[in-house]
């Protein structure tokens, strides 16, 4: 072994990353085996670090940051690589960062004289060393090799000089300022976070003029304002500045704006997020929110005007889907920016709450089925409303519901709804029964969609299929936040419809699909302890559900349907023993009625589902013999 070891590192050394990855297998073992049984012997292990390193940097006939053949290859290499040095970093983390220190010291020293193929692979590195050396030493650092593991990241982001001759060199010091993020906090002197700050937000960062990554960078700033939003807080006016013409928006789709309309979305975010959490009392806030708010209503309607000048003249249709798109955008920066919001700084605690009523009233009365298109990104702000808004939004609520409900005429559009009316039940509860919003109707409508269009066992193939798949499930889980809820008075509004609603989620309880099976049933098991004189119908559906033929003792789905079953079939027998006891035994024969009670009342959990499981299926192999 011992004899191959030397020509193995010449091999590793060679240029050619397919012939230096043949022997990379071969030192990985024997160097996993030198620090088992020879742990004295560091001068092999030494030139396996050296040669390691050396080879992670990039050929000169390869573009750094490129993505063709050979840069893709050579990032698979790089993998090996790390995989090799990790054998060593487990054991010696000491001995690979005694050699990455001084390779840290050069790039942060050298400026623009180093090699930028060199700056990059010892950003890489860093970037991947949890993968190298025990990750814990960069979560938790402590004294001795662990703190000097810990302090490599935050000396390349305090030394290093972006000098822009590297575009890919400027996204990897962002991604190590988001990826230790941690570290940068436990620093006694943040001083290296606004000078991070500072590189954001200049052509270092978010100006960079390469727009192939202008992109992953804007979003690393967001994901940094929203890390070190604290930190920030006293330089909140002097980023606000620096942050404003990025935040102008245009209805023309200028192929030479700096920044893509999701760019855009995340510096709205970010802005906000420095305006909320930052030193400034809360009517300096809402002013700031407010002026934001204000500039994207008004360029929404002059979006509508030019929307409606563009149909009078019968304009083509790209140009209108260009408005529109535009105008969608902008509703789309106002839920961004309410995403700054949180318990700590809640929305009403910044006066902001009338700034974002005023914006949902704005873009509702836009919304209409000519302009059908603004319908997800109203939604989806509808959305931003009932996470940052309490009882405020209870007023707008029926007029949310009525317009989403107006202009939600596939099922695609109506499965986004019913997850919507789900989300503002979950959260408001019996509140909603006083709203306005007629929640019986709601999944009257649901109810009918589920069922119109196929039969339930007909498995989802194509896109239709799947979407009225969507449509049953988002029905059966609002039924069920409904009953839990305590909202039930509103399905007994009209004569016949709690039946109709029911009767609805027991089809979908005898369905193919085992995720609305299980929910369907559980809504049905939820209703009779309210509404006893569905036990009965209950009752039938739960005993049906485990002789259908695609519940099969083998499928994991089958498993927990059954599971829901037994759990149905339990409450429903101990709420009435007797009368349960009574009604099985008309339903079913005396044998199997006998077995069934005895597994109800002697077994639990999976035990009971086995038996369960095992009554059905010798009852199917009876009947099929």
């Amino acid at each position: 072994m011992a004899g191959l070891a030397e020509p193995a590192l010449v091999v590793l050394n060679n240029e050619d990353p397919d012939l230096s990855c043949m022997c990379i297998d071969y030192i990985r073992a024997y160097c996993s085996f030198l620090l088992k049984f020879h742990p004295n012997e560091t001068n092999f292990i030494e030139k396996v670090i050296r040669a390691g390193l050396q080879r992670y940097v990039m050929n000169d006939d390869m573009t750094v940051g490129g993505d063709g053949e050979d840069e893709v290859e050579f990032q698979e290499f790089r993998r090996e690589l790390r995989s090799m040095l990790n054998v060593i970093g487990l054991k010696r983390p000491e001995a690979i960062i005694n050699a990455v220190e001084p390779w840290t010291a050069e790039v942060t020293s050298g400026g623009s004289s180093i090699p930028v193929n060199r700056i990059e692979a010892l950003l890489n590195v860093i970037f991947h060393l949890h993968e190298i050396i025990p990750s814990n030493m960069l979560q938790s650092p402590r004294e001795g090799i662990s703190q000097r593991a810990a302090r490599l990241p935050i000396v390349i982001l305090e030394g290093l000089v972006l000098d822009g001759r590297c575009p890919a060199i400027h996204v990897l010091y962002f991604e190590l300022a988001c990826r230790y993020e941690r570290l940068l906090v436990l620093q006694p002197q943040p001083v290296v976070i606004p000078h991070i700050a500072a590189a954001f937000l200049d052509q270092r960062g978010i100006s960079i003029s390469s727009a192939n990554v202008r992109t992953r960078i804007v979003y690393l700033f967001c994901r940094f304002v929203k890390s070190h939003k604290t930190v920030l807080g006293p330089l909140v006016s002097e980023v606000i500045t620096r942050l404003a013409p990025l935040l102008a928006v245009s209805p023309q789709a200028d192929t030479n704006q700096l920044l893509s309309p999701e760019d855009q979305g995340y510096i709205f975010e970010a802005t906000a997020t420095l305006i909320v959490f930052g030193d400034l009392t809360s009517e300096m806030k809402s002013q700031y929110v407010g002026e934001l708010a204000s500039t994207l209503a008004m360029k929404f309607e002059n979006g509508l005007v030019e929307l409606n000048t563009a149909r009078a003249r019968k304009a083509d249709e790209e140009t209108i889907q260009a408005i529109l798109q535009f105008m969608s955008n902008i509703i789309g920066y106002s839920s961004r920016m309410s995403k700054a919001f949180n318990n700590a700084q809640s929305m009403k605690a910044c006066n902001c709450i009338d700034i974002y009523l005023r914006l949902i009233k704005l873009y509702l009365e836009t919304l209409s089925p000519q302009n059908a298109f603004l319908l997800e990104s109203t939604r989806q702000f509808a959305h931003r409303l009932v996470v940052s808004m309490e009882n405020e939004l209870m007023p707008y609520m029926n007029g949310i519901f009525d317009k989403l409900a107006l202009v939600s005429t596939d099922l695609d559009s109506m499965h986004h709804l019913l997850i919507f009316c789900h989300q503002t039940v979950a959260k408001y509860k019996k509140a909603m029964l006083t709203s306005g919003v007629d929640l019986g109707n709601v999944l009257a409508i649901a109810a009918r969609a589920s069922l119109q269009e196929q039969e339930n066992n007909i498995p989802a193939k194509d896109d239709s299929q799947r979407a009225l798949l969507y449509v049953q499930r988002a029905f059966v889980q609002l039924l069920y936040t409904v009953i839990a809820s305590d909202c039930t008075p509103a399905l007994n509004t009209t004569p016949g419809l709690l039946d109709h609603v029911l009767e609805s989620a027991a089809r979908l309880a005898l369905s193919s699909d085992q995720t609305a099976q299980k929910v369907a049933l559980s809504c049905l098991a939820k209703i009779s302890l309210i509404t006893p004189s569905w036990s009965a119908r209950t009752l039938r559906v739960a005993l049906e559900i485990p002789s259908l033929s695609h519940i099969t003792p083998s499928d994991a789905g089958s498993t927990l349907v059954v599971h829901e079953v037994c759990a149905t079939l339990t409450s429903l027998h101990q709420s009435d023993p007797d009368g349960f006891t009574r009604a099985l035994r008309e339903l079913v024969p005396n044998g199997f009625s006998d077995q069934l009670l005895s597994a109800l009342t002697n077994l639990k959990g999976k035990n009971l589902d086995k038996q369960v499981m095992n009554l059905y299926s010798s009852l199917r192999n009876q009947s099929a013999q």
